[in-house]
């Protein structure tokens, strides 16, 4: 989750960014490979899908082919949260919310979380990925060699996602997480690839002030640390989480109790 979110810049930065190149529409494929296996747990398809995406539309494709019988409805969550609305949805009208990589751009990520189990049907699926707090790591550091000053956002870790779920009562709730590293050839493509995908200076605490060409100097060769056989590395920390909406008891199995008019008296005070 980042900290101190500027709604209304995170949606300018993604309208900027519609169109990906073939890199970064690869990238988040192979990212969340593994969300779009785990829709191989569902008994059955899915009639009604919700695809939540921050920016550009990369994983509602997948779902369209992979369920082309259910009635699919795409939403944009950063543009929701400018309006400071709610998800256009009826309660309990929906079997599958899928929503990678949404969550870490939210102001209040648990109340789109509570907005979710509003819509999902008792027994729902809500799919989602995150970015952790080792993503950017190897960047964090080389930035040291500038300044302390917070240049990069923080993203909360997995056990508060899990945490979270328990309490707002999902069923079910799981969360894990994977590694990935990703390779560049040099410093200069590596900072442009990071640009393209939204993944820094979305913070309000992030510094606004400019790089000189001795400060980019300096943290290039700060970088040159994190080099190896297949070039310069970017670590991207990877949190999946899986959880269903809560049954809804039939009402023959609600209890009411009775008490005796007889048995209630009035209490003097």
């Amino acid at each position: 989750m980042l900290q101190a979110i500027d709604p209304q810049r995170v949606y300018r930065d993604f309208q900027k960014k519609l169109k990906l190149d073939e890199h970064v529409i690869a990238l988040s494929m192979a990212l969340n490979e593994t969300l779009l296996q785990r829709l191989a747990i569902l008994n059955k398809a899915p009639e009604t899908i919700v695809s939540l995406i921050a920016g550009p539309s990369i994983l509602t494709q997948a779902l369209r082919n992979r369920y082309p019988q259910a009635t699919l409805t795409e939403i944009d969550y950063t543009l929701l949260q400018v309006e400071k609305k709610p998800l256009p949805l009826d309660v309990h009208s929906v079997d599958l919310v899928f929503c990678p990589m949404v969550l870490h751009w939210c102001v209040a990520p648990e109340l789109l979380l509570q907005d979710i189990q509003r819509i999902l049907k008792p027994g729902g699926v809500c799919l989602f990925s995150v970015l952790g707090p080792d993503t950017l790591k190897e960047l964090r550091q080389a930035l040291l060699s500038l300044s302390a000053k917070p240049y990069l956002p923080t993203f909360t870790d997995m056990h508060h996602w899990g945490d979270l779920l328990h309490r707002l009562k999902f069923a079910n709730p799981v969360v894990d997480v994977d590694y990935f590293n990703v390779y560049y050839n040099n410093f200069e493509q590596l900072m442009r690839k990071l640009r393209t995908q939204s993944a820094i200076y979305f913070s309000q605490e992030v510094n606004k002030g400019l790089i000189t060409p001795r400060q980019w100097q300096a943290l290039e060769q700060a970088y040159e640390a994190h080099r190896d056989e297949q070039g310069l590395r970017i670590t991207v920390e990877m949190i999946y989480g899986i959880a269903f909406g809560p049954a809804i008891k039939p009402e023959h199995e609600i209890q009411e109790t009775s008490i005796p008019i007889q048995k209630v008296r009035r209490k003097s005070f």
